[in-house]
Order: C-alpha cells, then sequence, then structure tokens
C-alpha cells in the first residue's frame, strides 16, 4: 500500500498542475467569475454522476453534525478560487506559482498552533523547496515586486491551509463519519452558490459567445476535470498523510508545469531552472523517505 500512497501524491501534483495551466489559458478569454462558475456547475454534474453509480447519493442527507463546517469548507472553497483567479487575471502565472505554494508554509504554522510536532528538518527541507520554486519560475529577486494582486495570491494560499485542516477534522469525525465524496460534493455546491451569491451578476451575456468548439472552452472543460480529479486525489491524500505532507509534495507543481511548457509549448528551460527543479525533487525525495522512516506511517 505505500506504493499506490506514493503514486496518489505524484498523480495528484500532476492533476493540480493541469489543472493551473488550464485555468490560465480560460481566464485568458473568460472572466473570473464565469470560470468558476462554469467549473463548478460542471463538477457538480460529474459528481451527481459519479456519485449515483457508486450509490453515494443517500449518503447526503446524512450529514447533520459537520454541516456547519461543510458550509464554511465551501465558503474558503470559494474565497481560495476567487483570490486565485484574480491573480492569475492580472498578475503572472510565474509569481502565482511560487506565492500559492506559499501554503506549506501556512500548514506547517497551523500545524504547530494545534500542537502537531513539526520536525526542523523537515522544515528547512520545505524552505529549500521554496527557494527551488523560486528558481524554477525564471524571475529574478529585482523583478519579484509584489502588487494588489500578488498579496491575493497570499491570501488563497492562507485559504487553502485553512481549509485543509476543516477537511481533515470532516474526515475525522467519529461522531458523523462522512465519505470524501460527500465532502468534496458539498464544498463544490457550497462554492458554487457563493460564487453566485457574490459576484454572479457580474457575467457579461457576451462570455457565453465564447462557448464552442475552441481552445478557450476546451480548457474551461479540462479546468472541470481537474478539479473533479483534485477533489477525489486531494482528499485521499489527506486522509493519509499529514496536511503539511501534502501541502509540501505540492510543490513538485512548478516543475510539472515548467516540463510541460518546454515539452508542449516550446518554452525554454535555462541551467538555473534545472537547477531548481533538481532542488524540490530531492528535497520531495528526502521529506517522503524521513516520512516513512519515522514512526509515521499512512493509512491504508
Amino acid at each position: 500500500m505505500v506504493g499506490k500512497s506514493k503514486l496518489s501524491l505524484a498523480i495528484l501534483v500532476v492533476v493540480w498542475g493541469t489543472y493551473y495551466i488550464a485555468n490560465k489559458l480560460a481566464l485568458s478569454t473568460f472572466s473570473v467569475t464565469f470560470t468558476g462558475i462554469f467549473i463548478r456547475l460542471f463538477v457538480l454534474a460529474v459528481m451527481v454522476l459519479y456519485m449515483w453509480h457508486r450509490k453515494e447519493i443517500m449518503n447526503l442527507f446524512k450529514v447533520q453534525h459537520v454541516f456547519p463546517r461543510l458550509v464554511l469548507i465551501g465558503l474558503l472553497g470559494f474565497l481560495l478560487d476567487f483570490t486565485a483567479f484574480i491573480g492569475f487575471k492580472y498578475s503572472s502565472a510565474s509569481k502565482g506559482s511560487i506565492l500559492l505554494r506559499s501554503d506549506v508554509l501556512f500548514s506547517t504554522l497551523i500545524s504547530f498552533l494545534l500542537g502537531q510536532k513539526v520536525v526542523f528538518g523537515e522544515l528547512i527541507l520545505m524552505i529549500l523547496m521554496l527557494v527551488g520554486v523560486f528558481l524554477v519560475s525564471g524571475l529574478q529577486l529585482s523583478q519579484f515586486t509584489l502588487n494588489v494582486a500578488d498579496l491575493l495570491f497570499l491570501l488563497s494560499a492562507l485559504f487553502i491551509s485553512i481549509n485543509a485542516f476543516l477537511i481533515r477534522s470532516v474526515q475525522e469525525d467519529k461522531s458523523n463519519p462522512v465519505s470524501d465524496n460527500v465532502i468534496a460534493f458539498y464544498n463544490n455546491l457550497f462554492t458554487l452558490i457563493f460564487f453566485v451569491i457574490f459576484s454572479g451578476s457580474s457575467v457579461r451575456a457576451e462570455e457565453f459567445s465564447h462557448l464552442g468548439f475552441n481552445g478557450p472552452t476546451t480548457a474551461l472543460t479540462i479546468a472541470g476535470i481537474g478539479q473533479f480529479l483534485i477533489y477525489v486525489t486531494y482528499y485521499d491524500s489527506l486522509r493519509k498523510f499529514p496536511v503539511w505532507l501534502v501541502r509540501s509534495v505540492l510543490l513538485l507543481m512548478p516543475v510539472y508545469v515548467s516540463t510541460f511548457s518546454f515539452i508542449f509549448l516550446d518554452e525554454k528551460l535555462s541551467i538555473v531552472q534545472i537547477t531548481g527543479m533538481i532542488i524540490i525533487l530531492l528535497c520531495a525525495y528526502l521529506l517522503i523517505r524521513r516520512n516513512y522512516g519515522n514512526s509515521y506511517k499512512p493509512t491504508n
């Protein structure tokens, strides 16, 4: 089961990285609000079919004790999406890949505040991974100035971290145990509701004219599929691993995105970027090895 657990983390990196690429491409044509609502409606339809196939629909009505937390998870889902989407709309993808990955430090801080043990050596590895992320982005220190959109990336990273702990608390609730699919369904549903309540009126009618058999619509669809797969793989990883470890492994995303861009989008990779990739991969390997070599064992 250890091999399968590691594989699930690797799949999560690919799925989430693809989701970010698709979002960036879709946001070049569609607004933040339209993108958010389209993705969540798409996922809602897929989730209903998926849960009906697995005979889990009736489980949606057995959430009385954890329902307030499910609403809060959905609210944070809306906030982390909305802030990240604005960031991608008005700032660079390179900065976003760095600033959104600050969630690993937020997760570590929250773990510490909750009384969970954080090993100093592992914290150093996480910081080194963030340095690697910066190198992979190709930015120079002189170019790295923060504007309002960039600060929204940081806010999104904080919401991601808080949400991860809330999701874990619902997963571990003994008085009202619910499946990962139930949590995912309500997360997506309430995120959609909050998108409609707070920003639905900003959707422009002409945006619907861009839908069709074209690149932007394909990107939107891939983003919807990616969001659904994130629910499946991310929640499974949160159930098996500590939150800080899951967030740390997700630092591999810039490596995947840069490699994808190099192979398929004809982007160049410098020696500095390749060095950053090596740092990230080495630190991720050491983190996972330390994790398995110590007392922690993943659940099956």
